[in-house]
């Protein structure tokens, strides 16, 4: 197995350890390859705020899958390897538009509860997936839940990812104001396994590492959807952004570059965990396509098509052309929660016991209001 370096996207201290750790500053920090996501696609994508006191904020992706239910990225409601940020810090929007200027503070969706999974751990992202339990629920004028995708699926299955990141590598500063989307593969097994020593087959699914397409910094939490053919939802939530790695050949950890695959965590591996921690019907929140696809023998990811992109990849921007029903454009509601108010931000399902940073997480950027501080 090559020895790689788990990239980060979160630029916080490292602790001492025997895996190689690019610096954060000297990767690109933007969806990849991609455009601005259509008005009628991701309409149940959220944007993530949190405020760490003074100027600073951070920022990550999300997707609401009810009413006043987000998942995220585990990652992402930590500010340290063991502070979490408190419910009282975070504004959620549901929203294609963000905030450009640094001197305009987010409002959004107050959240009463920050859920991490119990057995998430820093050092090398097992388990990285999280749950915001709005304040309020959001109208359905103002998103849409999306249902997770809990049926097989091949290196051919069709899938985009979506996340606010950074439009200029060499600019901290630089948020473009929309929503980006890419078109991405599915990595074999073997891919998966080669970038990555922590790679679970079970609970992350990577990407094939075709250059000039990646999600990179901002991007952690966000989707990775699938076209489902069952319903009025025309896709589904197969993963979230977390990691990426880089090979010897990549050292300053670029991302979108030949070879190093990106990280997400398999969402239906987390079905049920999510349903009882959130208090939801598992029959309400996910979905399967009526003509399922066939995984094969390498676990769900062809090794023999890890290489090329085949026809169905070629095809992607058709498939997903129009990729929700609603085509009504979503307003961010503004529901301001005072920081310095207090908040019910005690997780129920244990805290991390990360030692250390072996990965740095996949995004939460730091934003100034005033200057930029990681």
């Amino acid at each position: 197995m090559q020895l790689t370096s788990v990239i980060g996207f979160l630029a916080l201290g490292l602790s001492a350890s025997s895996t190689k750790v690019v610096p954060r500053d000297t990767q690109e920090a933007r969806i990849i390859g991609g455009t601005v996501a259509s008005s009628n696609e991701f309409l149940s994508t959220a944007y993530l705020e949190m405020y760490d006191g003074g100027n600073t904020r951070n920022r990550c992706t999300g997707s609401l899958i009810a009413p006043n239910v987000v998942v995220t990225a585990g990652h992402c409601i930590y500010k340290t390897d063991y502070i979490k940020y408190t419910a009282s810090q975070f504004q959620v929007g549901i929203t294609h538009s963000i905030p450009t200027s640094s001197s305009v503070l987010f409002e959004g969706y107050s959240v009463a509860k920050v859920i991490p999974h119990s057995k998430f751990s820093m050092l090398d992202l097992v388990d990285d997936v999280a749950l915001l339990i709005l304040e309020e629920s959001v109208p359905a004028s103002g998103g849409t839940p999306i249902k997770i995708y809990s049926g097989a699926y091949t290196t051919d299955t069709p899938i985009r990812a979506a996340g606010f990141g950074l439009t200029d590598p060499l600019d901290n500063t630089s948020i473009s104001g929309q929503l980006m989307a890419v078109d991405l593969a599915i990595g074999s097994k073997s891919v998966c396994s080669s970038n990555s020593d922590t790679y679970d087959s079970k609970t992350q699914i990577c990407t094939d590492g075709t250059a000039g397409k990646d999600t990179c910094q901002g991007d952690s939490g966000g989707p990775l959807v699938t076209p489902v053919d069952n319903g009025s939802q025309k896709t589904a939530l197969l993963g979230l952004t977390s990691y990426g790695t880089v090979s010897d050949s990549n050292p300053e950890g670029l991302c979108a570059v030949k070879g190093s695959s990106g990280y997400y965590t398999n969402l239906s591996a987390y079905v049920d965990w999510i349903a009882e921690m959130a208090n939801l019907d598992v029959n309400d929140i996910q979905i399967t396509n009526k003509t399922a696809s066939v995984p094969s023998d390498d676990d769900k990811s062809s090794d023999k098509s890890s290489e090329k992109e085949s026809s169905t990849r070629s095809t992607n921007t058709s498939v997903f052309g129009d990729d929700d029903s609603d085509d009504e454009e979503t307003d961010t509601k503004s529901s301001r929660l005072s920081l310095g108010s207090s908040a019910d931000d005690e997780d129920e399902d244990g805290e991390s016991s990360g030692a250390g940073r072996a990965a740095l997480a996949l995004s939460a950027v730091g934003v100034a209001v005033s200057a930029m501080m990681f």
